[in-house]
């Protein structure tokens, strides 16, 4: 479960800022491009992308940081700008267009020597390397010192990574306000990504009695929630296991597949055996696709078993054609197994 935590955390990173090769930002200038943020905070989304660099970064900024840019400018027509971006670690200068809520143009990063020079004393040489990472995302010395006094000494790029999902002191003190204290840095990168909070710690105790932290968080990035337990109590799947419940997210058993094999006369057939259903895709296709061959009343496992050798209906046309008018449920299974044995006509 850790590998798959951190596995998500990676890969929800990357999806929220493109890092790959701009770190460095060699000639310490680019291109950007802004546009209004969907989530109508008033933010703008850009993204700076590094001449001769492969790779871009995105980053929501607020209007109140880029000193010079008139908000009016922002839905004028063609409307030429110049602001800039001051940071610790360094300024972003830009020029360029905005026009009807969309901007372009070109940028230059000053690196802030001085702040390299601090970072270098507190044991982060490569931070020159980074300044332009460090500017866009705001580390500032007193953040690494935030960390440092939380009991974490991280690398740079774990403190970029800490950075980027805003891991503090106040949600460290909010974890451990309810009983949460083995944080190590990854986990709070998680937790964030995750949004499990104190509030969610408080819900999930509540309606799981005795949950492990552990468990819940998974249950957090799963989507399992005690309404999605209710859910399927009130289907006849009271009682289920915290592991249930996650297996049934992670394989997509949803009232409408219980309803599906409720149909096809599967009826509260117990919870482990729905999970089988789905990962060997045992559905309505499936059952009608046999039935037009003749296989009719097939038992759970038959279908499962079906499933597993890859037999349908193309497959027992090719049986039939060998010579097995009537092939039985366990002959197709040999066949497919063993292969099939062509019958001399006449026998």
């Amino acid at each position: 479960m850790r590998t798959l935590c951190r596995f998500a955390a990676l890969s929800l990173c990357v999806g929220a800022f493109t890092l790959a090769a701009v770190g460095q930002c060699k000639n310490n200038r680019g291109t950007w491009t802004a546009e209004l943020a969907d989530d109508q905070s008033g933010k703008l989304q850009f993204r700076m992308t590094c001449s001769q660099d492969v790779g871009s970064m995105g980053h929501p900024l607020s209007l109140t940081e880029l000193q010079g840019l008139d908000p009016a400018a922002i839905h004028g027509q063609h409307v030429p700008v110049k602001f800039t971006l001051a940071r610790e670690a360094g300024s972003l200068q830009f020029e360029g267009t905005f026009n009807a809520g969309v901007g372009y143009g070109e940028f230059t990063f000053t690196p802030n020597q001085e702040f390299l020079s601090a970072m270098k004393q507190m044991g982060y040489p490569d931070a020159a390397d980074k300044a332009f990472t460090l500017a866009c995302i705001d580390v500032t010395r007193a953040y690494v010192e935030e960390l440092r006094s939380l009991g974490f000494h991280p690398d740079l790029d774990k403190v970029i990574e800490a950075r980027i999902f805003n891991v503090n002191r106040e949600q460290v003190n909010g974890l451990k306000a309810v009983g949460i204290t083995a944080l190590e840095l990854d986990n709070l990168v998680q937790y964030r990504i995750f949004n499990v909070t104190p509030e969610y710690v408080q819900q999930m105790r509540a309606a799981f009695p005795g949950i492990s932290f552990e468990k819940m968080t998974q249950m957090r990035i799963f989507h399992v929630t005690p309404e999605f337990a209710a859910d399927m109590s009130r289907l006849g799947y009271s009682g289920l296991s915290v592991d249930q419940l996650i297996a049934f997210r992670i394989h997509k058993v949803t009232p409408e597949f219980i309803a599906e094999m409720d149909k096809l006369g599967f009826k509260k057939v117990d919870a482990d055996q729905l999970v089988q259903f789905r990962i060997f895709n045992v559905n309505a296709s499936q059952v009608e696709d046999l039935a037009r061959e003749g296989y009719t009343g097939l038992s759970a496992q038959d279908l499962v078993n079906f499933r597993i050798h890859h037999i349908d209906s193309g497959f027992i046309e090719t049986v039939k054609k060998a010579g097995y008018p009537h092939p039985s449920k366990d002959e197709l299974v040999e066949f497919r197994i063993m292969g099939i044995r062509h019958r001399t006509a006449g026998l």
